[in-house]
């Protein structure tokens, strides 16, 4: 399985490079191609090389289960009426996990290539091979994006229903319905840059943000998650880790250079807003390590159209693009070898 996802990278990187050459056409067809080989290689995969796809056997054959999401139910009835085979699960969810990511990526960026290779080298392994609802839940999110951009809070709403109908998370993200896509005001400048090291402050202090609600359903409920983590069933999370403190310093780079990237993306301060709290929710949630992942994940998946934005302040491009697909390796190393979101 590795040698294929190396392979899939070599190729994105070989687009990357040559894409300007092509004509509008090919560029599609060639990105085409890659979405659909790496929904097969996700859909086709293993039943060793994920963390969760026994975890989901096991759900599929329960799949009337009313706490699982009705869209999960659906898909699983509909496999086993037709296909009566697991895999076909796993290619469903993802082929509409690659389908819409391209979607999104065409709607967003006209680095699509880049964007593919930053997807392959960090969500593509987490949501596409591991939290295959969230990943489907994560793109419609995406898609949702030009709703704010354009004030349209309504079809915004829309988009967080249908990603909610994937993965019940996702309706945490109707908050961010009145965020606006407006460039950064000189407050709002400072108030951004400052939420970051204000969480740290929180996280030196010992402050336990959560527990502090007096909100008595959550507050029962976050007692029961501090206790099962006291007993060693949840891991400590490492907010100074390195791929962390790299995501830190490439937004805070790109936050500084907004107005320049704005000129060639107009969604940079949205992304620019929604990375800022995807990555204060990992700081500030420290003490309940599946809350502060689950909402980091899913609105860290901005870093797709986010990162390699870097390429529109630095000159010449190739120069810019190879620091991207350094980025890009750097991170799928470190997910595979390291993390081991996927089992070599």
């Amino acid at each position: 399985m590795i040698y294929l996802i190396l392979l899939l990278f070599c190729l994105i990187t070989f687009c990357v490079f040559i894409e300007e050459r092509l004509m509008p056409y090919a560029r599609l067809l060639l990105l085409v191609f890659i979405g659909c080989m790496m929904a097969l290689v996700a859909g086709f995969r293993p039943d060793d090389v994920d963390h969760d796809y026994l975890n989901y056997v096991n759900l599929y054959g329960s799949s009337y289960d009313v706490t699982k999401e009705l869209s999960f139910v659906a898909i699983s009835y509909f496999v086993y009426y037709v296909f009566d085979d697991v895999v076909f699960l796993f290619l469903i969810y993802a082929v509409l996990g690659v389908l819409f990511q391209l979607l999104a990526i065409r709607k967003l960026t006209e680095l699509c290539f880049l964007s593919l290779l930053v997807y392959l080298s960090n969500y593509y392994l987490l949501h596409g091979m591991n939290q295959i609802r969230v990943a489907v839940a994560a793109v419609f999110f995406l898609l949702s994006l030009p709703c704010l951009q354009n004030g349209s809070r309504l079809r915004f709403l829309l988009y967080v229903l249908c990603a909610t109908f994937f993965h019940y998370t996702a309706g945490v993200l109707a908050l961010l319905a009145f965020f606006s896509n407006e460039p950064f005001k000189k407050w709002q400048y400072i108030f951004y840059s400052s939420i970051i090291p204000l969480c740290y402050v929180v996280y030196f202090l010992n402050w336990d943000f959560l527990l502090a609600l007096p909100i008595p359903y959550i507050e029962e409920k976050l007692e029961a998650y501090r206790y099962l983590q006291e007993q060693g069933l949840w891991d400590e999370i490492n907010v100074f880790n390195l791929v962390f403190l790299g995501k830190v310093a490439i937004t805070y780079f790109l936050l500084w250079k907004n107005e320049l990237i704005a000129r060639s993306n107009p969604y940079v301060p949205i992304l620019l807003k929604i990375e800022i709290l995807s990555l204060a929710s990992f700081v500030l949630f420290y003490n309940l390590p599946v809350l502060a992942f689950r909402l980091s994940e899913l609105l860290g998946v901005v870093e797709v159209i986010l990162f390699p934005l870097i390429v529109y302040t630095i000159k010449p491009d190739y120069i810019s693009k190879g620091i991207v697909c350094a980025l890009a390796m750097f991170f799928l190393f470190i997910g595979i070898y390291y993390n081991q979101v996927i089992y070599v």
